[in-house]
């Protein structure tokens, strides 16, 4: 039975004559510590998600709810992995007694990332609303100002050619039969499989396709490879056949013969793009996949110089004028940013009752003359530039003192991005599927306005 929280002594510390920069970092996490004792709904939610953890035996569970929260509040602030969180919260009196473990036993990795993993993305959303009317209501955080941007969060992928998925979807499909045949041995068809036959297409097209005398060669490894990937889904397809008219007590085999059907379907999109660029068509994105392993990454183009495309998902945040993000998105088809800043300014309207005085975001988020018109009928100052040329009307209203005062303080999100990127990990999701993907993202926000408010 999982414990919600558990009461132990604690470490005595010795405050004196210690340096500004440990004071600091002391004074921080007590102020973290006040926020989430003066919210105890916070932990109600997440103890909610931690119950499902371990047996059902009735047995008192060794860590509480309260101990794995803290735990991941430190990993996500310090931007530590999840080994070197524990090393660090072991080796110091002061975070044992933040995370209330004092002078217990610590976890290990494995039982932290379980917890990680059990909170859902709706938890999340739940305690991220949470701190929001607790700082809302005792006055902290305001809605007069309001400043929005998106960036791309990427998933955990190699950057996806057609040579490279094939590769993957050939040494997945022969590993995933050959795992069948080992668990259930009536599943084995007699098929050999030559990963390293495979390897050398995949190579030779990984290092010759940009040289024009190797243009005949490779693609000549290219149709090769196609027809051994075509001959595994057909070999997989048999394996699962044989298996559904004969279903099998292995647990081994269940298990791998489900992996088995998820990814046979990626195989046959990855060979029918490829098959398809063979014979010199075009296939737009929405027809590919990136990654058999992170079938749900999107590629978005961003204008960036050094990063024409990215992979992964669009995040888009939303500030107040005290850092404080009071809106977030993140979803597995992204919206272009005009529409979701119109999501954005609606879900400030129903938190704060009213629409933003002031509202600024880049140019991606302008909508056109009606768009323009209609925000600022209902916001006193809608400072959101115009893409392309503009006539006198619009020179002057873009070059007024107020409109590029809210874009120096648009400028600002680019710095809290940053932080979230370098320090709290937005940069690249680690965890499989969307599900982790988005719940990663809300971790990360929740983790972001407890700084926040602990500075204010």
């Amino acid at each position: 039975m999982r414990t919600k929280i558990h009461v132990q002594p604690r470490f005595p510390l010795i405050s004196s004559h210690q340096p500004k920069e440990v004071l600091l970092f002391q004074e921080r996490y007590d102020k973290i510590s006040s926020l989430l004792d003066a919210n105890p709904a916070i932990l109600d939610a997440v103890h909610d998600d931690l119950a499902r953890m371990g047996a059902d035996s009735g047995r008192e569970s060794t860590f509480s709810s309260e101990q794995y929260l803290r735990m991941i509040v430190i990993k996500t602030v310090e931007g530590l992995a999840l080994r070197d969180t524990i090393v660090r919260v072991a080796d110091s009196d002061f975070l044992r007694n933040f995370t209330r473990i004092f002078s217990g036993r610590m976890m290990n990795f494995t039982a932290l990332q379980s917890a990680l993993k059990l909170i859902s993305e709706k938890t999340w959303a739940l305690v991220n609303n949470i701190l929001f009317t607790s700082a809302h209501t005792a006055g902290v955080i305001t809605g007069e100002r309001l400043r929005i941007d998106s960036t791309v969060c990427e998933s955990n992928i190699h950057y996806p050619t057609d040579s490279s998925l094939l590769w993957d979807s050939y040494r997945v499909g022969a590993r995933l039969i050959r795992n069948c045949a080992a668990a259930e041995p009536r599943l084995d068809l007699g098929n050999r499989f030559h990963e390293s036959k495979a390897k050398q297409l995949y190579t030779l097209i990984a290092t010759q396709s940009a040289r024009k005398r190797s243009k005949r060669a490779v693609k000549r490894a290219t149709n090769k490879l196609i027809k051994r990937v075509e001959s595994v889904c057909d070999i997989a397809t048999d394996v699962l056949e044989k298996a559904a008219r004969q279903p099998t007590a292995s647990v081994d085999a269940l298990g791998y013969l489900a992996e088995l059907e998820t990814m046979v379907p990626r195989f046959r999109q990855v060979v029918s793009c490829a098959r398809r660029v063979w014979q010199g068509e075009k296939v737009p994105a929405a027809d590919r996949i990136f990654s058999i392993f992170e079938s749900h990454t999107e590629l978005l183009k961003r204008g960036k110089a050094h990063k024409p495309v990215e992979f992964g998902h669009l995040v888009t945040l939303a500030q107040t004028a005290e850092k404080f993000i009071s809106f977030y998105c993140v979803e597995e088809h992204s919206r272009h940013d005009r529409e979701l800043g119109d999501v954005a300014l609606n879900d400030h309207k129903r938190r704060f009752k009213s629409f933003p005085r002031e509202f600024t975001a880049d140019k991606n988020y302008y909508g056109g003359p009606e768009h323009l018109q209609k925000w600022e009928q209902r916001i006193k100052t809608y400072a959101v530039g115009k893409k392309g040329r503009r006539n006198e009307d619009e020179t002057q209203r873009e070059h007024s003192s107020l409109f590029r005062l809210l874009q120096k303080f648009r400028a600002g999100c680019e710095g809290s991005i940053s932080v979230l990127k370098r320090v709290f990990g937005l940069y690249r999701c680690l965890y499989r599927g969307f599900k982790s993907f988005a719940s990663s993202i809300g971790r990360i926000v929740f983790c972001h306005n407890l700084v926040v408010l602990s500075r204010l």
